[in-house]
């Protein structure tokens, strides 16, 4: 443990993660917040053990031994604060991404509007859309409560309305989602967030406040047919998905308890790095991170005034790997592929990853595959992430990726390869553009910064956690664009 680490200033960050948790400690060293030490354990939330406390544990007492400093004390408690000694740590941060995808019905009145900032808002966290309802539906309030039934979902997510506008279309609409939650056991009711006209607040509280397993409300997401505002939907959405997890993984709640109320999704907290980051490097180009997970694809864009936040469970690299065939086919994953590969044994490889995602490549082989796989993701995630970029963005034609100065990333498939360089194969896979700057490293420990800097408001320390600085690049690339003369053939830029 260096000499210089200053008591009462040390920060334990845990990353829950779908395959593997990560305990990360941040400390003081020279006057100076710093990344000092990380350990890395295979994730328990799924059986035999189902706890992810257990893995957080186990990840912690891997940090111990790299540190030579004592964490947890006899009983596997963490030691919190710090001890005369030197042992424990004086603040726990967590952000999370285990566990189901969330099954949300989204509730609006028009497709294109209240429908629309509904669906952004739910792809900013771990869930995913098994019904949508609203004013165009066809259905009957009894196909519509059948549907809900059916789908059992976690969750309602309510637009529409601007503010001071009608509300008898909203109540209208309520009415099968107060039946539907009514005929549900009391332990499966959805939770219920309202993210429209605020004026009907007391309205939403009296048809389905009791019916709820919680009821939540946000300011308006659409408070005018012309303006969208998410980013405080964001934030209480991100507690009720934390609310959400407590039910349905255990260990959550010890977690809770040790940090004190402070755990993240880790998409929020990773939108929260990348907003902070871009307006600290204050370019005229975006900031990227994509961070391919086991639970999820994450993409976070930062252009300055605005912040875009998306999540996609269905391109994740674990458990529903399989499911990716649903968005593509094995020849176009084979596509990256720089080895002739069977697409059986491709096939193969998909659903072995998907019953045991946290395995590692073994051979030169299985390691070409996944990087395959994880291109092919990556290239589905930012074909659905880009459709919500500012159209303002830095671009260098109208039909182009924005030009992202730096691009962070992060999960398994991008930081665990052999070498380092071996990340850049994010490239080809985040989409046409002509100039790309240079991927930084890991992410793993971005989002846990995130979470320190919820934690400490003081603005030093923010700065030192998420200092620019202390990514390393790991190359800066240039792709030659030049329209070819007239009279020659064209061809294809690379």
């Amino acid at each position: 443990m260096p000499s210089s680490l200053v008591a009462g200033n040390s920060i334990l960050a845990i990353d829950v993660g779908a395959a593997n948790t990560r305990a990360v400690l941040f400390d003081v060293i020279e006057g100076e917040y710093r990344f000092v030490a990380s350990g890395v354990a295979p994730s328990t939330a799924e059986a035999p053990f189902k706890d992810v406390s257990e893995g957080a544990r186990n990840a912690i007492e891997t940090l111990q031994k790299i540190l030579g400093k004592t964490l947890l004390d006899s009983s596997r408690a963490l030691l919190i604060p710090s001890q005369a000694n030197g042992s424990g740590v004086d603040a726990l941060v967590v952000t999370l991404s285990a566990g189901p995808a969330i099954k949300t019905v989204v509730v609006g009145l028009l497709k294109d509007v209240s429908l629309e900032s509904a669906r952004r808002l739910t792809e900013s966290t771990y869930a995913r859309i098994v019904d949508t309802i609203g004013l165009s539906d066809p259905r009957k309030p009894d196909q519509q409560i059948d549907g809900i039934l059916r789908h059992r979902p976690d969750l309602f997510i309510i637009a529409g309305g601007t503010d001071g506008g009608a509300s008898r279309s909203i109540q209208k609409l309520l009415e099968p989602i107060g039946l539907a939650s009514f005929l549900m056991p009391q332990e499966k009711r959805p939770a219920v967030l309202f993210a429209g006209n605020e004026k009907m607040e007391e309205e939403i509280k009296t048809l389905v406040g009791s019916l709820a397993a919680s009821l939540h409300f946000s300011p308006n997401i659409r408070p005018s047919l012309d303006t969208e505002d998410i980013d405080p939907a964001e934030r209480e959405l991100a507690r009720m998905v934390v609310n959400i997890r407590k039910r349905q993984l255990k260990g959550v709640d010890s977690l809770d308890l040790w940090s004190g109320g402070h755990i993240l999704p880790t998409a929020y907290a990773t939108g929260r790095m990348v907003r902070f980051l871009s307006k600290v490097y204050g370019s005229q180009k975006g900031l990227l991170s994509v961070d391919l997970g086991a639970s999820a694809s994450v993409i976070a864009a930062g252009f300055r005034n605005k912040s875009v936040l998306k999540v996609f469970p269905q391109f994740g690299i674990g458990e529903n790997l399989t499911g990716l065939l649903n968005y593509t086919t094995l020849e176009d994953i084979l596509r990256w592929s720089s080895l002739d590969i069977p697409s059986g044994v491709l096939r193969d490889y998909l659903h072995h990853k998907s019953l045991y995602p946290a395995t590692v490549a073994a051979t030169k082989e299985d390691l070409i595959i996944a990087q395959a796989v994880a291109r092919e993701a990556l290239y589905l995630a930012m074909q659905s992430a880009r459709h919500d970029f500012p159209q303002n963005a830095a671009r260098i034609k109208p039909a182009l990726t924005p030009l992202f100065e730096p691009i962070l990333a992060g999960g398994g498939a991008l930081n665990d390869a052999s070498r380092p360089g071996q990340g850049l194969l994010l490239l080809p896979g985040h989409g046409p553009n002509p100039w790309a700057s240079p991927p930084s490293s890991s992410t793993r420990t971005t989002s846990c910064r995130s979470s320190v800097r919820r934690l400490r408001r003081i603005t030093s320390c923010r700065c030192r956690c998420l200092n620019p600085a202390r990514f390393s690049a790991l190359a800066r690339l240039f792709r030659l664009w030049s329209p070819p003369a007239m009279g020659l053939p064209s061809c294809a830029p690379g």
